[in-house]
């Protein structure tokens, strides 16, 4: 027996319960079985009040699974994201999302749901981070998109760093590994070390981009490990020209000066000429570290070093994000470590202007 209004119906079923539906483009929806008509009557009440409102959302959209959702969200993040940072979502999504949520639809997906995920991950919390934040972004979209109502993420201090702290490595440390690389691959890293380039930045440089007459390089672009367009703007998609450290200058004109090229031809070109790419410039860093007995020295801690002895020489925060590129001054203030020599420097230096 069936109940009708002028919006949707309720029906008895043989079990007592009543079921409430509805029309949408010809087709008929369920707003849910009820204990009672009265339930079943207010669930359609409020199914029109949120169509009249716009908040209502089909729920037959709410039935994309979610590695399709993820993948249409990518493909439509295409033209604003770098190649190498959609292969990182990918990457992350296929390791620790899709084992869980791969072919749930969205609407089933619950804040529980994400909540023990989370809690199931502890493991690999830096990478858990990194994936639940690719996890909000594609909830965000579901609901833009009218898949669900609200998002199941809402993992409490998420953004949390979860990272360890990376040993320190000291300019003697820098200085003892250069005994182990050639001369074309010494003034590589000085330059990487006097400019606190990235990995990708070096491999992005030319020939033009060094100013022998002040010192300066501009910093305009890096080259990326995977995609169609390798050379592509910098992190920050900002350019930055920043003078070298005195023996950074020095290596880079003895290289130059040694060898032949074009403005725009590489800075530093592989064994034929090509653009080297980063992981070329890691392999033999790698073996550098090896030899000089620094394994866990890795090539981005250049950059650690020698931004904390830039902080050490009294420059200003401003003047960090300036050197190093970054857009926030947390992403500089990691930079500044400071050691027990250091601060009793600092300790000292305020004692005499107490007395």
């Amino acid at each position: 027996m069936a109940g009708r209004s002028t919006f949707g119906t309720v029906r008895t079923l043989s079990s007592g319960k009543h079921q409430a539906r509805y029309l949408v483009d010809g087709r008929q929806v369920s707003a849910g079985t009820h204990a009672t008509k009265k339930d079943a009557w207010a669930a359609l009440a409020r199914v029109r009040v949120e169509q009249e409102n716009g908040t209502w959302v089909d729920p037959e959209k709410g039935k994309v699974k979610f590695r399709d959702h993820a993948e249409a969200v990518l493909e439509h993040r295409k033209g604003d994201l770098k190649d190498s940072t959609l292969v990182t979502y990918r990457q992350g999504l296929k390791s620790l999302v899709y084992p869980t949520f791969e072919n749930k639809a969205l609407s089933g997906i619950s804040i529980e749901d994400i909540d023990r995920w989370w809690s199931a991950h502890q493991h690999v919390a830096p990478a858990r981070k990194n994936s639940y934040m690719v996890m909000r972004m594609l909830f965000r979209y579901a609901v833009r998109w009218g898949h669900v109502e609200s998002s199941p993420c809402m993992v409490e201090d998420a953004g949390k760093d979860y990272s360890k702290p990376r040993p320190e490595f000291s300019v003697e440390d820098f200085r003892r590994l250069l005994l182990h690389v050639d001369f074309d691959f010494a003034a590589l890293l000085w330059t990487a070390f006097g400019g606190h380039l990235r990995i990708a930045e070096v491999a992005g440089l030319n020939r033009s981009d060094y100013n022998p007459a002040d010192g300066t390089l501009l910093v305009a672009r890096q080259y990326a490990a995977h995609g169609p367009k390798r050379l592509t703007s910098t992190k920050t998609d900002r350019q930055r020209r920043v003078t070298l450290l005195r023996p950074a200058r020095e290596a880079l004109e003895a290289f130059l000066a040694t060898t032949e090229g074009q403005p725009y031809d590489p800075m530093f070109p592989g064994s034929r000429g090509q653009r080297q790419s980063t992981d070329t410039i890691r392999r033999q860093w790698t073996a550098a570290r090896h030899a000089a007995g620094l394994d866990g020295f890795r090539f981005h801690d250049t950059r650690h070093t020698s931004l904390t002895l830039v902080a050490r020489s009294g420059a200003t925060l401003k003047d960090l994000m300036s050197r190093a590129g970054h857009s926030t001054a947390d992403a500089a203030l990691r930079y500044q470590h400071t050691g027990a020599e250091q601060d009793a420097r600092v300790a000292a230096a305020t004692d005499a202007l107490l007395s």
